[in-house]
């Protein structure tokens, strides 16, 4: 379960660079390649600052705009998808 607290950190095996808003992710051990959108990609951003899912939910909340639970539950869905994937990992709950 992703908390507040939660940190986390790209895997060994995953690549990403942002390339004009746009995110691409490499997993080289399975050599898969995806593609993320400009929110997608500034989420992977906020992972490599390593901050806690409360301080991503903070500066997306001032980047965006979009009401506290909607952007709670789509970051949420979207970390798991990315812990799913093979793109991240859980650092610290």
């Amino acid at each position: 379960m992703i908390e507040p607290t939660t940190s986390f950190r790209k895997r060994a095996d995953a690549r990403y660079r942002n390339i004009g808003g746009e995110g691409i992710v490499v997993r080289q051990t399975v050599g898969e390649v995806l593609v993320v959108s400009e929110v997608g990609a500034r989420v992977l951003d906020l992972v490599d600052s390593g901050l806690p899912v409360s301080g991503m939910l903070a500066r997306l909340a001032a980047e965006y705009d979009v009401d506290g639970a909607s952007l709670e539950r789509d970051v949420a869905a979207y970390l798991q998808e990315l812990v799913d994937a093979g793109v991240i990992e859980v650092v610290a709950t």
